[in-house]
């Protein structure tokens, strides 16, 4: 059940701005609600795979180390590069942030819902 007053209307959820709600009761897709926690889960496989970001970062770090600061190597020779390496990191956090973006853009829509009056946003 909604209340509306002037521009707010009064949901369970707090008050909204009346005109983005009729707006998006028409155009905003809440299944794409769905698809954005599909697209978190992935981002957050990736990064907790045991031979992904983490574990190429710590061998990055080795690898500069090494090279940087003349330290002892500890990370084994292998024949991977420290170029190809930090190429792969690199487009793999690239990977991550386009999702988390295509993530963000689903959520702006709703954006449009806070009220002008911030109290009122705040009242429940």
């Amino acid at each position: 059940m909604s209340t509306a007053t002037s521009a707010n209307t009064d949901t369970p959820y707090g008050a909204v701005d009346t005109h983005a709600l009729q707006v998006l009761e028409s155009s905003y897709d809440t299944t794409r609600l769905l698809a954005a926690v599909d697209t978190l889960d992935t981002v957050r496989t990736r990064l907790y795979d045991p031979e992904g970001l983490r574990d190429d970062l710590l061998r990055l770090h080795g690898m500069a180390h090494n090279l940087i600061n003349g330290a002892s190597p500890v990370v084994t020779c292998q024949r991977e590069s420290v170029v190809d390496l930090l190429t792969d990191a690199m487009d793999q956090i690239d990977q991550h942030v386009a999702d988390l973006l295509a993530l963000r853009n689903t959520l702006e829509p709703l954006e449009t819902l806070r009220p002008d009056d911030a109290d009122a946003f705040n009242a429940n």
